[in-house]
């Protein structure tokens, strides 16, 4: 069983959903830690590297993720003594774990954006000058490919499909990528090494507060399932992206009747 982080603002079928899974499901709750609008957006809190989901301590959850993951902690560790940065244990044992810290995340952009990053098991996409330092460490210790862009909500902007594939209508992103396998394609020749990129129109995503969201913010996977909160149906690229999600091994799973919205991801932790 997993952890599931999905706004407060998430709409009632994705809620429904994501309870029948059989994760553990965090609702991630308003406060007054960054701008209102985005105030209940899991990925301004968070970002997962492979097996490790770093979190700010900052963040507000029903259930409290802290409360109980310091309880699980001293169940498993005698000598365990609470701090505001608990340590992963055993994190190379294949297991979903937690690392709280604090001191990073800020009420304005570019420091509400301290984690936001597009992150797979292979790559990490970030403007990694707002990058927190301890999360672009541990991407680089994972040995993930680290690609700058300039945009710091790149999680938002991006629907990142398995190990190397995205989805983003952001355009200074399309462009990175794009020069990225250029290159890539002149060292190895080998395809297999680029990322597979489906460009978007923008906009189409409901984000109050904003004239649009994003897409990647819509959305999130859990297991073989990308799920976007309202219905992906009405937007215009719905059958290239519903194209490209299934031939990579994906099922996608949207709600008719509710409105295409950013929520801040919806994020899993195996």
């Amino acid at each position: 069983m997993g952890s599931i982080f999905v706004s407060e603002d998430a709409c009632a079928p994705l809620r429904r959903a994501l309870e029948k899974t059989g994760h553990n499901v965090f609702n991630v709750l308003s406060s007054d830690i960054v701008l209102d609008a985005i105030s209940s957006h899991p990925d301004i809190y968070m970002c997962r590297i492979k097996n490790i989901l770093t979190i700010d301590d900052m963040i507000v959850t029903e259930p409290d993720i802290r409360e109980m993951y310091i309880r699980q902690m001293q169940s498993d560790n005698d000598n365990f003594a609470e701090s505001p940065i608990i340590p992963a244990l055993r994190a190379d044992d294949g297991r979903g774990h937690i690392v709280f810290e604090m001191g990073h995340i800020g009420y304005d952009y570019p420091e509400d954006a301290v984690y936001n990053a597009a992150a797979t098991d292979r790559f990490f996409l970030h403007n990694i000058s707002c990058t927190s330092p301890s999360l672009l460490d541990r991407a680089r210790s994972a040995g993930l490919e680290i690609i700058p862009v300039r945009q710091g909500y790149t999680k938002c902007s991006c629907v990142t499909v398995g190990d190397r594939a995205v989805i983003t209508a952001d355009g200074g992103i399309l462009r990175t990528l794009s020069a990225y396998n250029e290159e890539i394609l002149k060292e190895t020749g080998r395809r297999e090494d680029t990322i597979d990129v489906l460009p978007v129109e923008q906009g189409h995503v409901k984000l109050p507060g904003f004239d649009y969201g994003f897409l990647g913010g819509a959305s999130g996977c859990v297991e073989d399932v990308i799920y976007f909160n309202g219905d992906l149906s009405l937007h215009p690229d719905f059958e290239k992206i519903r194209i490209f999600i299934e031939e990579r091994g994906y099922r996608v799973r949207y709600f008719p009747g509710e409105e295409l919205t950013d929520i801040g991801s919806v994020i899993w932790l195996p």
